[in-house]
């Protein structure tokens, strides 16, 4: 070998050392160091302002909020665990200390979230039977049925583990697990050849939703999609469901360019197939009485935000040809909503 091929091998040799190197002091491990478990929570929060009133991270991160999580340890059942973790107002606290056996140990996580319900070890086993309520008429009431989950993720070995983990705490990645509908009413034209310009967010009353299946069985440990608890429509009675009003811009007071008032309803949703004509939207607008039914089936999928537009006229109400449409409810693009 030259000279000058024994300078380029050393010149090569040095520069898959330094990158060794440099990955190695890249490196950071996420392991707490006084092996105490510790969490942390994420929701991507949905940005579209007629989608507030769903549960967001800033509602999860409030004192006194909880979930439940499971651990499950392959090699020890000392050190696998159910707990309750409630947010103190500047961190997550579980109700008893929970300890890695080391910082090579694998470990399943699983985590489940909706206010006002405590989660058992059993219901994470073979499932909680729960229901949507029928009035979800306020923001607040709404917010109730949002249910957060994360299936079971595995940590294969915590010392190298980087996306479950932060700054020695456990990544607790929430999903929503049901489905939200958005319905959205144009008062066109027509609607105003008798009656007046519609003013008040108040002159639209006993906004229903109708022929959705309100119960359903939640098996947290069982994974839907990569993102999901299982969750399956269980009641057979179809529901009324009384709808949020999240937004309303009045046409009379110019600042409409159509001169259109403008609502929208919201409400979650058990994850459903909803057969042609099962499906009604209903209301009042002063004494007058409107109603929707769709006329293609309908599948209503986990974790996904619908919105339906319909225009009202003056005896009718009318929705745009593929006009229900879809996206993530953490706001990410989506398509048409699946019909058969």
């Amino acid at each position: 070998m030259n000279i000058k091929n024994i300078f380029f091998a050393a010149a090569a040799a040095m520069a898959l050392t330094a990158c060794s190197s440099d990955d190695e002091q890249s490196f950071v491990s996420q392991f707490p160091e006084d092996g105490v478990m510790r969490f942390t929570t994420n929701l991507v929060d949905p940005t579209i302002a007629t989608t507030r009133a769903s549960i967001t991270g800033s509602d999860v991160n409030q004192n006194g909020q909880q979930f439940q999580v499971k651990i499950v340890n392959p090699t020890s059942a000392t050190y696998s665990y159910f707990n309750t973790v409630q947010y103190d107002g500047s961190e997550w606290a579980s109700y008893t200390r929970m300890l890695w056996q080391n910082n090579t140990q694998a470990i399943t996580v699983t985590a489940a979230y909706k206010q006002d319900k405590t989660f058992t070890d059993y219901e994470f086993v073979v499932g909680a039977n729960l229901t949507v309520a029928a009035d979800q008429s306020t923001e607040a009431k709404l917010k109730q049925q949002d249910l957060l989950t994360m299936p079971t993720k595995t940590i294969a070995n915590p010392s190298i583990e980087q996306t479950l983990m932060q700054n020695g705490k456990l990544v607790i990645n929430f999903y929503h697990a049901l489905t939200k509908l958005d319905v959205t009413l144009d008062l066109a034209d027509e609607f105003y050849k008798v009656d007046p310009k519609l003013n008040n967010a108040s002159d639209i009353t006993a906004f229903t939703i109708s022929g959705t299946n309100a119960g359903y069985n939640f098996l947290p440990m069982e994974t839907a999609n990569g993102n999901y608890g299982t969750v399956t429509v269980t009641a057979s009675t179809p529901a009324d469901i009384l709808a949020n009003q999240c937004a309303f811009t009045a046409g009379i007071d110019g600042t409409n360019e159509d001169m259109h008032s403008h609502a929208t309803y919201e409400a979650i949703l058990v994850p459903q197939q909803i057969a042609i004509g099962a499906l009604t939207v209903s209301f009042k607008i002063g004494t007058r009485s409107f109603s929707w039914t769709n006329t293609e089936a309908i599948t209503l999928e986990q974790g996904k935000h619908y919105t339906l537009p319909l225009k009202v006229g003056y005896d009718t109400v009318t929705a745009p040809a593929r006009g229900f449409t879809t996206t993530s409810w953490e706001d990410q693009p989506g398509g048409n909503l699946a019909t058969e």
